[in-house]
């Protein structure tokens, strides 16, 4: 898939980036793919939208910190009430998170969380313009598919007429 086919007003969900607002905690914000995530002000296309899945993901583990402070307090009619608004906190952020992989997979986006004790620690985000090791795809992609039509009997293939066209190919 060809990148370059998503639209600019598509690349940036408005989400802000954590590390920008005071009171971040980075212990919550995972890697990318191994490493230290791209620079808040990043302006390459797959550096964007990598940085708007950490931030769903930093979230996530924000709120699963709540939920597990919550869960601390000793069994009570306060606690229950408490952790039903983490789980419809969670279930806000998860929103968020499956919204930007519908929008972004079509294009060959998939994030993988590798989760550890409950909290995303590293994110393997993939995207369908570059190859394995990472370099822009330019090529187009042609798909065939083979679909088997039983002939009438008595046909031969010699007396079905044919026309083959396209690039490469040599008419006669």
């Amino acid at each position: 898939m060809n990148m370059k086919s998503i639209p600019e007003a598509t690349m940036q969900s408005g989400a802000e980036d954590p590390r920008s607002r005071s009171g971040f905690l980075p212990q919550f914000y995972p890697s990318a793919n191994g490493r230290a995530a791209p620079p808040v002000d990043a302006t390459e296309q797959n550096d964007r939208i990598m940085l708007e899945f950490l931030a769903a993901y930093y979230e996530i583990n924000r709120e699963y910190e709540r939920l597990l402070e919550v869960r601390k307090i000793p069994d009570s009619r306060q606690r229950s009430e408490a952790e039903r608004e983490r789980f419809q906190a969670i279930e806000k952020v998860l929103i968020v998170r499956d919204g930007l992989e519908d929008q972004y997979a079509p294009f060959g986006v998939i994030a993988e969380p590798v989760v550890r004790n409950g909290f995303t620690v590293d994110l393997k985000v993939s995207f369908g313009n570059v190859d394995a090791a990472g370099r822009q795809r330019s090529d187009l992609y042609t798909i065939t598919t083979f679909v088997p039509i039983p002939m009438p009997k008595g046909m031969k293939i010699e007396d079905v007429p044919t026309r083959v066209e396209g690039p490469g190919i040599n008419p006669e």
